[in-house]
Parts: structure tokens; C-alpha cells; sequence
């Protein structure tokens, strides 16, 4: 699955932007007056090493949208990820890797990202919840499609059925599952709470 990844340089604008801040926390935000009240994944990413993710989505949350390009991937040996790499541009220019861990079952989240074409992305630290802070900066990134959508059906699917013969299942029992699994977590990513 991996060979269906081109290998590829990523500019960095500093060194300290090759460091991932991890996932902390998720969620969904659904509003009527932005996407269509599609419901958007947030991600909530541990920013202590990185507070130039702080100050950019602090300044994108303060000023005129910005713009942020954006790019799937995957990292040199971690075989269980995706990445989604966001290019900001301006007002601040940051580079911020979002690594997705199969293993944590972020497909969810990657699921609904593809089906509803963007996220939230929330700087913290851990222990951070939507909730617990819900006017806290953050910003919303259209993520349009890159032509990953095809690469990720097969990945999540041989995913997911590698997690079920984990557990147990013969190959074609698992395989089955899978496909099942998959429809019901599409299923649920493509909902709608608000429709007009």
C-alpha cells in the first residue's frame, strides 16, 4: 500500500516544523452557516512544542480567512498513519503536520474529513477538550480533493480487515466485515444535522 505514496520534499519555513504535534483530542463541529451545515472533524493537537502553531492559528483566528494549502501523505517509517499536511500562508506562514494513527481509529476522522471536504484545527495542550473551552482559537481548513480519496478506500479497507483478523477472523470473514465496517463509519461521517 505504501508504493501508492510519490515520494516528496516537504518545504519547511523552520526546523522546528518537521515536529508533529500529536492529536490530543477530537471532535465535530456542525454549524448552519458554515459548509452547508456539514458536520466538520476538529482536531485538537498538542502544541507545546510547537507555539508558532499557536501564534498562526491565533492570528488566522483574528484576522481575514487565510489561505492554507493542503496535501495527504505519509511519513518515512510510520506504517499505521496518514498525514495531512497544512501549508499556511496568511497571514502566518506555519507548516503543521496532522498525523492520523489507524491504530487510535482516526480513520473515523479522516473518513469524515474526505466525505465533508475540511476540519477544524485547535492548538492545546493535553487534557484540552471542545467542551471544556469552545470559543478558543481555532480555524477551518477546506480540504478539497487532492486525488488521495482513492488511496485512502484501499488503505482504510486493508486497514480495517487487518484489525479484524487481529481479533480473530479468517481472511474472508474479515474482509466481508471490513466492507461492512467501512459503509457504517461512511455512513455516519456523511451525515448532515442541519439541512436547509
Amino acid at each position: 500500500m505504501i508504493g501508492a505514496f510519490r515520494k516528496a520534499m516537504i518545504a519547511l519555513n523552520h526546523s522546528h516544523e518537521k515536529l508533529i504535534a500529536p492529536i490530543i483530542a477530537d471532535g465535530s463541529i456542525a454549524t448552519v452557516g458554515v459548509g452547508d451545515g456539514r458536520m466538520f472533524p476538529l482536531v485538537i493537537l498538542d502544541t507545546t512544542e510547537r507555539p508558532d502553531i499557536d501564534a498562526a492559528i491565533a492570528a488566522h483566528d483574528h484576522g481575514p480567512p487565510g489561505d492554507v494549502r493542503v496535501q495527504w501523505g505519509k511519513l518515512p517509517h510510520r506504517e499505521e498513519t496518514v498525514t495531512l499536511i497544512l501549508t499556511l500562508l496568511r497571514p502566518v506562514e506555519a507548516v503543521v503536520m496532522v498525523e492520523f494513527d489507524l491504530n487510535k481509529s482516526h480513520g473515523v476522522i479522516v473518513e469524515q474529513i474526505l466525505q465533508n471536504r475540511g476540519l477544524y484545527v485547535q492548538p492545546g495542550r493535553p487534557g484540552d477538550r471542545l467542551k471544556d473551552d469552545p470559543q478558543k482559537p481555532k480555524i477551518i481548513v477546506e480540504v478539497a480533493d487532492t486525488g488521495f480519496k482513492a488511496t485512502w478506500d484501499r488503505l482504510f479497507l486493508a486497514h480495517t480487515a487487518l484489525k479484524l483478523r487481529r481479533k480473530g477472523m479468517k481472511r474472508g470473514e474479515a474482509k466481508r466485515a471490513a466492507k461492512e465496517v467501512v459503509e457504517r463509519i461512511r455512513k455516519v461521517a456523511s451525515m448532515r444535522p442541519f439541512t436547509a
